[in-house]
């Protein structure tokens, strides 16, 4: 089986875009962390010049990874200096605890 990892690193007033843009085409699961860091924009009016973002953590299977890329690149975009990333990552296996079992493909689809 071939599972990916979509990450994406974006601007937190967008978060409820992207849910909402995620939930109208599937009810896949996701993880979000608060992260801080530095990109091409520099707050030179603040004395911590790192900005925060969402990261959001996205697993799928390798046909709907690049199509979740997509959904969360349009929902996030604002036409703003650094308004984050997204890449796609190969996961070599991935395990439910619930069930103890290997996820299948069918279980990680749009």
């Amino acid at each position: 089986m071939s599972y990916k990892k979509v990450t994406a690193i974006f601007d937190q007033i967008k978060l409820t875009e992207v849910e909402n843009a995620l939930k109208q085409h599937s009810n896949i699961g996701f993880t979000i962390h608060s992260v801080e860091g530095k990109g091409t924009y520099v707050d030179l009016y603040n004395i911590n010049t790192l900005s925060t973002h969402i990261q959001m953590d996205i697993y799928t299977n390798q046909d709907c990874a690049l199509q979740v890329a997509k959904i969360i690149i349009d929902a996030a975009h604002s036409n703003s200096e650094d308004e984050g990333l997204v890449v796609i990552s190969d996961i070599d296996t991935l395990f439910s605890i619930h069930t103890k079992q290997q996820v299948s493909n069918d279980e990680l689809k749009l």
